[in-house]
């Protein structure tokens, strides 16, 4: 959210508008003709845009060209959104292009210049910024508020947040001390959708599931196949896959399937299972009264530790339960799916 506006040369000058990240976006083909645009929402944004040299259109009256270059304003939840807009491009400059790093590998991320370092007093141009960090700058915002400048003429000072666009391992160089940087932090989902991989991506999908209806090969193998062919495809990174690995999630469901064992070998399970069967037919409420109190508990549960744990830990109870009040155990079943799920 926020309001559109350009930036171009001149002395630096903060903008009016606090506390807001800006970022340029390239409207994608097909289109005829290209200009330089920047879309305004208020008569004082477009005296500003004017003053830097940037040609301001109203979209209302002039349609959008292939190639123009549009300059979004809003909090940095709305930078990042705005490439997941289907026929915007990420910005490309001749200092973008010579980025190492794959475009759909690529993030926004904000880095907060220190104190001291080696950035502070110099231009980013003086720097060779690209050349040292492999990344590029954006948008330089001071105090809350944005810098207008020409991106090279603009002089760090402690403080300032950087809007870059890098690569997937400008975080962990960044990170040591001697790297000029206080704070760094990604944007969260701001890669460019990769929409032309769609249809594949979808065929891959149907193919595993088909594979694993047909009974032609486990689900797990099925999963790896698919995972495997989207790597390779350029649908999914490496890293990505990486970090798609919950390990807590998984950790934790593991050590619920263990408990759950160990209540069934106790009798936890049994004895927790006779007390709410009996807590039913004293309160004369019966099949419902166990099926409110299972429900309940797997509930109270879930909000504490994963769905599926609170599913692992409560299922040999509500076992239990149901051989004690003669209740089918795939409606218990179905009944822990429902509550573990509710959270």
């Amino acid at each position: 959210g926020g309001s559109l506006g350009g930036g171009g040369g001149g002395t630096p000058k903060e903008s009016s508008s606090p506390r807001e990240q800006t970022t340029p976006a390239t409207v994608a083909p097909p289109a005829e003709v290209s200009s330089s645009v920047a879309l305004v929402h208020s008569e004082e944004e477009k005296t500003k845009v004017d003053s830097e040299g940037v040609d301001v259109v109203d979209p209302a009256v002039d349609p959008l060209q292939a190639d123009d270059v549009l300059w979004y304003a809003g909090n940095a939840a709305s930078i990042a959104m705005i490439r997941k807009i289907p026929g915007l491009a990420p910005y490309a400059t001749d200092q973008v292009d010579k980025l190492n790093a794959n475009s759909q590998e690529r993030r926004l991320i904000q880095a907060v210049v220190a104190k001291t370092g080696p950035l502070v007093g110099k231009s980013i141009r003086d720097i060779k910024f690209r050349s040292r960090y492999n990344a590029v700058v954006l948008a330089v915002h001071r105090e809350g508020v944005r810098v207008h400048a020409r991106i090279g003429d603009v002089v760090l000072h402690p403080g300032d947040v950087l809007l870059l666009d890098a690569g997937p391992d400008f975080h962990r160089e960044a990170g040591h001390s001697g790297s000029g940087f206080a704070l760094v932090s990604v944007l969260e989902d701001s890669a460019p959708p990769r929409l032309r991989l769609l249809v594949p991506v979808l065929v891959i999908a149907v193919a595993m599931i088909v594979f694993y209806t047909a009974g032609v090969t486990e689900l797990i193998i099925v999963a790896i196949f698919a995972a495997g062919i989207m790597i390779a495809c350029g649908a999914l990174s490496e890293q990505e896959a990486r970090d798609a690995i919950k390990w807590d999630v998984i950790v934790t469901i593991a050590a619920a399937f263990g408990m759950s064992k160990a209540l069934q070998n106790s009798g936890v399970a049994g004895a927790v299972a006779d007390k709410l069967v009996r807590l039913a037919e004293l309160s004369g409420t019966g099949r419902g009264g166990l099926l409110v109190a299972v429900y309940l508990a797997t509930f109270v549960i879930s909000n504490v530790v994963t769905n599926n744990a609170a599913a692992a830990l409560m299922f040999p109870v509500a076992a239990e339960a149901a051989e004690r009040q003669g209740e089918s155990l795939a409606s218990m079943s179905f009944l822990l799916m429902l509550a573990a799920s509710a959270s």
